[in-house]
């Protein structure tokens, strides 16, 4: 018998009484034709539901397509009048898209609501928190999936050790080593490259080396985290060689590992190889990557060129205080002293709050002068 699935607002969580719903034939299609015109027409007030309705199809297509909060109450709304609210595969991806729209408030709602989570929901709310940069909470999640009994699996982990990586917390991620060694996915390529990344970001770079040096199938992934990791633990060197050895393979790297690419070849102030950097970042479309400008005015400046520095500095459009920092940086570096000073009374009257690096740059140019 057609179930119809409209309810006025203030009844929608009131189950019981979707039997007394009178259908109205004059508007009542089967559910995927009635949704075929639009996108995501979640005000028309009737549903009518055939035989062949497939629940999780319908819904996660009509998940696919929502952009904003009021659509996703809806849905959560609909999933409780059609007795759907207890069906984990839906849930997961209600969660999955409540963090994508950056609702991770809203998800935890979500996840709250359900009354015994399993393995994918906890990992639909973990990723949620790790997307976001929610470390602590992350971490806090996965602990507490772990006291609840459930076994992680090899979709939890990677973003468990994002999280620890981002605190960090090595102890945790040592845990989590433990655990994917136990459960059986030492094999897995995204979990290997979870803790390169991790053990690099907790400065145990030699570690990190260890877990790359034994994976067998190595991702783009793989080598940007090694060379990142490098990079920001002062070995440079060691950075551009993994880079040579991935350039002979003719991997292509992505905008991260040029990044670091660019910050190892500021550190040895190697001026030609970082202009050959440009001209890749230019090649792939990517001279407006933010961060990619920023290591790009670095590396000019570092290395003597202050007025290209100055130039790419001048033609960004977003600021932050590492790019002030670097050219700050640059022209005291290159006896600019009254540009640097100048820069930092700019920096001051647009209102990016100095930290300890440009606080370091300017007592230094003081120093001088006395």
């Amino acid at each position: 018998m057609p179930v119809y699935l409209s309810l006025p607002r203030t009844i929608l969580l009131l189950r019981s009484r979707i039997q007394h719903l009178v259908p109205n034939p004059l508007t009542s299609l089967p559910i995927t034709q009635h949704f075929s015109s639009s996108p995501l027409p979640l005000d028309h007030h009737h549903y009518y539901v055939d035989d062949t309705f497939d629940p999780e199809s319908f819904f996660t297509s009509l998940l696919a397509t929502s952009t904003r909060k009021s659509q996703l109450t809806q849905i959560q709304a609909r999933l409780v009048v059609s007795g759907l609210q207890d069906n984990g595969f839906i849930v997961a991806k209600l969660i999955h898209v409540c963090a994508d729209i950056g609702e991770i408030c809203y998800a935890r709602e979500v996840f709250d609501e359900f009354p015994d989570p399993y393995v994918h929901l906890w990992n639909a709310i973990i990723r949620g928190y790790s997307r976001h940069d929610l470390f602590g909470e992350a971490i806090e999640m996965y602990l507490r999936m772990r006291v609840w009994g459930v076994s992680p699996d090899c979709f939890t982990l990677p973003h468990v050790l994002k999280a620890c990586g981002g605190i960090p917390r090595l102890e945790v991620g040592r845990a989590v080593h433990g655990q994917i060694f136990r459960h059986g996915f030492e094999s897995d390529v995204f979990v290997q490259n979870g803790l390169v990344a991790l053990y690099a970001k907790c400065g145990r770079i030699e570690r990190a080396r260890i877990v790359f040096d034994r994976l067998c199938n190595r991702t783009i992934v793989s080598w940007t985290s090694i060379i990142s990791g490098y990079a920001q633990n002062g070995q440079p060197l060691e950075a551009l060689m993994i880079f040579s050895e991935m350039s002979k393979l003719n991997l292509k790297p992505d905008w991260i590992a040029l990044v670091s690419v660019l910050r190892a070849y500021t550190d040895v102030e190697d001026l030609e190889q970082g202009k050959a950097v440009h001209g890749s970042v230019i090649k792939m479309g990517l001279e407006y990557e933010p961060d990619l400008r920023i290591g790009l005015t670095a590396m000019y400046a570092k290395c003597g060129q202050v007025m290209v520095a100055k130039a790419l500095f001048d033609q960004m459009e977003v600021y932050n205080v590492i790019l002030w920092n670097a050219m700050i940086s640059g022209f005291a570096k290159n006896g600019c002293a009254d540009e640097a000073v100048e820069l930092f009374r700019d920096m001051i009257c647009k209102n990016i709050r100095p930290d300890s690096i440009t606080a370091n740059r300017i007592h230094e140019l003081n120093l001088r002068e006395e």
